[in-house]
């Protein structure tokens, strides 16, 4: 048998060729969503805000035209717009969409804003299809690795959840954390990051699947591990929200550094009807932040694939009074309790009512 020894190291040197040259291909293939994406879907709902339902349309669509796999939130938009300028025709296709992603029927059944398609024969045969793409769907994602994320959601619970509580455990919940995060990292170095593609959304329009609270741990005044590379890079391939970063990064910070809770709102459980108006706590309030840090908060969040903040404050409003978009999110408003009318003026102390 041959075995000549420079033969073999040419022939092992152009595998590893060909394959870094794959590698270097797909990775020139996959967009960048911060680029080509998001600012798109940012003129999509700028329009919805400005009930321009028809660019909204166009915008999304050339969104969805330019990744390989739009996120759900972004479907539910334009299929809400669609329905708004009476093209049931895209609204369907875009529910078909949703449900691909792993949107449950019961969720979507239960939004108001389509409850005058649910009389229709469209819908009825929307519903009967709905078992088949819910079995594809399920059989395209990654089950175990979904079911393994929650289990790390679980263990960080268990102590937390047992009598005594952080009090009595603090240890093995510190060492529980640290475990969790290099069990994620791990599996985001082999598994890839667990994007809607992989594991789905879990039945709704979840902002936040369970298990970043492994990441919302990481802070750095506990001196934690820093995500902000893993999820910029997650960012650009498309394979988590800027918007979710953008609270995640933030979270780990512990100051709000990309503006992620733009709005405060005090409930004053204390105070009669009178001096709550007059305090102004049932109104959204900002922080007081000077041009230098708004500049920085802007640039910071483009680099993101974000909006600036004046924008994302005018998507958070526009919710608001019209609940039919989705253009918020859970941390969008940050809601504090106080139990007395001089709680509540300390807690509006450096707070102002928005332009």
């Amino acid at each position: 048998m041959n075995s000549n020894p420079l033969r073999y190291f040419c022939f092992f040197s152009f595998l590893l060729l060909h394959a870094s040259l794959q590698h270097t291909a797909l990775a020139q293939d996959v967009p960048d969503y911060t680029q080509v994406y998001h600012p798109v879907i940012n003129q999509a709902e700028l329009s919805l805000v400005d009930g321009k339902y028809e660019e909204a349309i166009k915008s999304y669509k050339e969104a969805f035209a330019a990744v390989p796999s739009p996120f759900a939130r972004d479907y539910y938009n334009a299929a809400v717009s669609s329905l708004v300028l009476k093209e049931k025709k895209d609204t369907f296709k875009y529910l078909d969409k949703l449900v691909e992603k792993g949107v449950s029927l019961d969720y979507l059944q239960r939004q108001q804003v389509f409850d005058s398609l649910q009389t229709t024969r469209r819908w009825r045969r929307f519903s009967r299809k709905y078992d088949k793409r819910r079995r594809k769907h399920e059989q395209s994602i990654n089950r175990e690795y979904r079911a393994d994320l929650d289990e790390l959601y679980a263990r960080d619970q268990y102590f937390r959840e047992a009598e005594g509580g952080l009090k009595v455990y603090r240890d093995t919940i510190s060492k529980i954390e640290t475990a969790n995060t290099l069990q994620l990292l791990n599996w985001i170095e082999e598994l890839g990051y667990p994007s809607e593609d992989v594991i789905g959304v879990g039945d709704s329009l979840e902002h936040l699947p369970r298990f970043n609270v492994v990441i919302e741990r990481q802070t750095a005044v506990r001196k934690g591990y820093d995500f902000t590379e893993v999820l910029a890079k997650a960012v650009q391939q498309g394979k988590v929200a800027p918007q979710t970063a953008a609270y995640l990064l933030d979270q780990q910070a512990g100051r709000n550094r990309y503006g992620s809770k733009v709005y405060i709102k005090i409930n004053c459980t204390g105070c009669k009807k009178k001096e709550i108006e007059d305090l102004g706590t049932d109104e959204y309030l900002v922080k007081k932040i000077s041009e230098k840090e708004q500049k920085k908060i802007d640039e910071r969040r483009q680099r993101l694939g974000l909006e600036p903040l004046e924008h994302y404050k005018r998507k958070v409003l526009h919710t608001a009074a019209d609940p039919r978009f989705k253009l918020k999110y859970t941390w969008s408003v940050a809601n504090y309790l106080v139990p007395s009318t001089e709680a509540a003026k300390v807690m509006l102390e450096g707070l102002v009512k928005p332009d």
